[in-house]
C-alpha cells in the first residue's frame, strides 16, 4: 500500500538501536574470564533486578483488585526471564536448531496476538535446513526468515511464505528448504536466508478455536544429523548470558516506552486508524491506541468489517501484553465476532458482562492498550468509539444484537480453555 511503517516507543529502530545496545565489545579471552569469575552471571542477575525495579516504579492505575497489576508485572518479568534464558540454550546454536514457542500464554511480551502461536528457531545462512511438517487444520500460518527481535533493533523480515501457499501432499505433509540461495535442482517449497538472517519464525493463526489445531513443524540442519555437539566454551556461555541479560532488560524498557507514548498521546473516545509498523509483517496493519474507563463506564467500538481474510480486536494491559485470553474473552476475531446486517462489527468493552456475544472483558483494568489488526486486507475501515455509562450500553446497540445468558457465556469460555490445551500441548 506504499505507506511508510510507523515506529513506536522512543522512535529508535534498526542499526541505530543495535549500535546503542551493543556498544561494548570483548575478546573471547575476556568473556571466558567473566564466565569463570562469575561476573557474567552477576551481570545477568543485575539486569533482572533493574528490570524488576523499572516495572515496579512504572506509574499505573490500580485495577479493581489492589496490587494485582504489580503482581502481574512480576509474572510478566518471569516470562521475560524465561524467554531471555531461551537465548542461552535452545536458541543459541544454529548448528543444532530447536523450535521453541515464544511468546505463549505464560510468557507474554510485545502485544502478541491472542489468535497466534509463535515459533522461533535460530538458523544461519551459512547452512541449509530442511523443515518437515503437517498442516493439520490451522486457519493459516505465516513463515518468515528474519534478523531477530525488533526491541533489539533487529527488525528486518527477509522472506515470507504462507502455509496455504505451501505445496503439501494428500495427508497435509510438507517440506521446506531454507538456504541462502535456491539450488537449481530444488523444485519444492523454499525460503531464502540472506546474510543477516538469524531466525526462522512462524505465526500460526487460529480463527475457529473450537476445532482448529496447530500445524506441526520439525527442522534439521542439512548434513548435521548424527554429528555430536562440540564442548561448550566458557566464552560462548558468557556471550549467551550477556544476550539473555540484554534481551530481558531491553524488552522491559522498550515495550514500556510504547506504553508511555500511547498513554501520553491518548484522547479518550478516539481510536487510531490502522497502519503498518516497523517489525510487523508486510500484510499486517495495526490500530494501536490507549483506553481508559471508570468502573461504571463501557466502551463501544465499531467498524465496517474489512474486506480481509482475517481481522481481530483485543485488549492488552499496561505491561504491553495480552490479557488472559484462555479463561476470559479479551479478544475476538472475524470468525468469532458477530457482524450486524449493515456490515458493521460492534464490540462492548466493560468490566461487567453486558450479556452480548461481542463482549470484551476488561477484567477490572482501568486502562491499557486497545489493538486491532487487519491482515491480507483490501481496505482499512476506520473505527469509531463511544464511551457511555454501562447501564446505557443497550441503547447504543442495534436491535437484534445477539445476547448470551450465563450458561452460553460459560460455553463460550470453555471453548477458549480447551483451545489452550491444543495450542500449547505438553507433548
Amino acid at each position: 500500500m506504499g505507506q511508510q511503517a510507523a515506529i513506536g516507543g522512543s522512535g529508535q529502530s534498526g542499526k541505530a538501536l543495535r549500535d546503542a545496545l551493543r556498544s561494548v565489545k570483548r575478546t573471547d579471552e575476556e568473556q571466558a574470564q567473566r564466565l569463570v569469575d562469575g561476573s557474567a552471571m552477576r551481570d545477568l542477575l543485575a539486569a533482572i533486578e533493574r528490570a524488576s525495579d523499572h516495572l515496579l516504579a512504572f506509574p499505573i492505575r490500580e485495577s479493581a483488585t489492589p496490587g494485582e497489576l504489580r503482581a502481574q508485572a512480576m509474572r510478566y518479568l518471569l516470562g521475560l526471564v524465561t524467554t531471555g534464558i531461551a537465548q542461552t540454550s535452545p536458541l543459541s546454536d544454529p548448528d543444532y536448531p530447536k523450535i521453541i514457542r515464544s511468546p505463549d500464554s505464560e510468557a507474554k511480551w510485545g502485544a502478541e496476538n491472542v489468535d497466534n502461536q509463535y515459533l522461533w528457531c535460530r538458523v544461519s545462512p551459512e547452512s541449509s535446513y530442511l523443515v518437515r511438517g503437517n498442516r493439520a487444520n490451522v486457519f493459516e500460518a505465516l513463515l518468515e526468515t528474519k534478523d531477530g527481535y525488533m526491541q533489539l533493533g533487529d527488525d528486518q523480515v527477509f522472506d515470507t511464505l504462507l502455509l496455504t501457499d505451501c505445496a503439501c501432499d494428500a495427508n497435509g505433509d510438507f517440506e521446506i528448504l531454507l538456504a541462502a540461495e535456491k539450488p537449481a535442482d530444488w523444485s519444492g517449497n523454499f525460503m531464502s536466508m540472506p546474510p543477516e538472517t538469524q531466525y526462522w519464525c512462524v505465526r500460526q493463526y487460529f480463527a475457529d478455536w473450537a476445532v482448529e489445531r496447530p500445524a506441526h513443524f520439525e527442522i534439521e540442519r542439512i548434513g548435521g544429523l548424527g554429528v555430536p555437539a562440540p564442548p561448550l566454551q566458557p566464552s560462548h556461555m558468557a556471550n549467551y548470558l550477556d544476550e539473555a541479560a540484554l534481551w530481558i532488560e531491553q524488552s522491559t524498557v522498550f515495550w514500556q516506552e510504547w506504553v508511555t507514548q500511547l498513554r501520553d498521546d491518548h484522547v479518550k473516545g478516539r481510536l487510531m486508524e490502522a497502519a503498518p509498523f516497523v517489525g510487523g509483517a508486510d500484510d499486517i496493519v495495526y490500530g494501536n491506541d490507549w483506553w481508559s474507563l471508570e468502573p461504571d463506564e463501557a466502551m463501544i467500538v465499531e467498524f465496517e468489517a474489512p474486506d480481509a481474510r482475517y481481522w481481530q480486536i483485543q485488549l492488552c494491559d499496561v505491561w504491553f501484553r495480552t490479557m488472559d485470553w484462555a479463561t476470559h474473552q479479551t479478544g475476538l476475531n472475524h470468525a468469532q465476532a458477530y457482524v450486524h446486517p449493515d456490515g458493521r462489527a460492534r464490540f462492548v468493552f466493560s468490566e461487567a458482562d453486558p450479556g452480548i456475544q461481542n463482549w470484551i472483558d476488561t477484567m477490572g483494568n482501568r486502562e491499557g492498550m486497545i489493538q486491532y489488526r487487519y491482515i491480507w486486507s483490501k481496505n482499512r475501515p476506520a473505527p469509531s468509539m463511544t464511551i457511555c455509562k454501562f447501564e446505557d450500553v443497550q441503547r447504543h446497540l442495534p436491535e437484534g444484537t445477539p445476547r448470551l445468558d450465563a450458561a452460553s457465556r460459560r460455553e463460550q469460555l470453555a471453548i477458549r480453555h480447551r483451545h489452550l490445551a491444543r495450542r500449547e500441548p505438553v507433548t
